[in-house]
């Protein structure tokens, strides 16, 4: 009889384990806005929304945004110069002072150097 208790707790740690690995992962959401790279930071202003967002993420999603407001910046010949982006990724609570969220970015979906007239500032 006292085999069989382990085996009983071996299978309610199994049940628990398998609990814990089915949690629904946070939902990917696609933010339209005014990105800008500056001084090392990545910052989107959606569209309708005066709050920015704090970006973060992997280097195959940050790299397109920061080349394409480094560009423009170095096109018009002024810094931190803003470019529309749609970018697809997770919100978050930020810690970034003056910034309530962060987007976690995972792809930069579209670029381009003006913001649409459907994008208009907060």
């Amino acid at each position: 009889m006292n085999a069989a208790r382990p085996l009983l707790l071996v299978a309610g740690l199994a049940a628990t384990t398998t609990a814990c690995a089915t949690t629904p992962p946070a939902p990917t959401t696609t933010v339209r806005g005014q990105y800008v790279y500056m001084d090392g930071s990545h910052v989107l202003r959606p569209c309708g929304n005066a709050t920015a967002l704090w970006v973060v993420g992997d280097e195959d999603a940050l790299e397109p945004l920061r080349t394409r407001s480094t560009a423009k910046s170095m096109a018009v010949g002024l810094p931190n110069q803003g470019v529309y982006a749609e970018v697809s990724g997770v919100l978050e609570p930020s810690d970034a002072v003056g910034y309530p969220q962060k987007l976690r970015a995972t792809a930069a979906d579209r670029l381009s150097d003006t913001l649409p007239e459907t994008c208009a500032a907060g």
